[in-house]
């Protein structure tokens, strides 16, 4: 039970990074695409980073509930 904890746990890391690692670049995006008054460059951005962002959220959302329950944290 302790490798599957460790394995949702290390995945659950992974996804969380990658998920700031994209509103990162894509706030650093719009905001220069605020200084260049480049709309279209936002409006690109945001759409093309905020589904795949929202659905790595989603992932690790539900990693992380896995893993309150595997730890006990949480209780149905």
């Amino acid at each position: 039970m302790k490798s599957v904890e460790k394995l949702v746990e290390t995945l659950c890391v992974i996804v969380t990074v990658v998920f700031f690692l994209a509103v990162v670049v894509m706030v650093a995006g719009q905001a220069v695409a605020v200084l260049t008054l480049n709309g279209s460059l936002a409006v690109s951005l945001s759409d093309l980073i905020a589904a795949p962002a929202s659905s790595v959220a989603a992932i690790a959302t539900v990693l992380a509930m896995i893993l309150g329950y595997i730890r006990g944290q949480m209780s149905s």
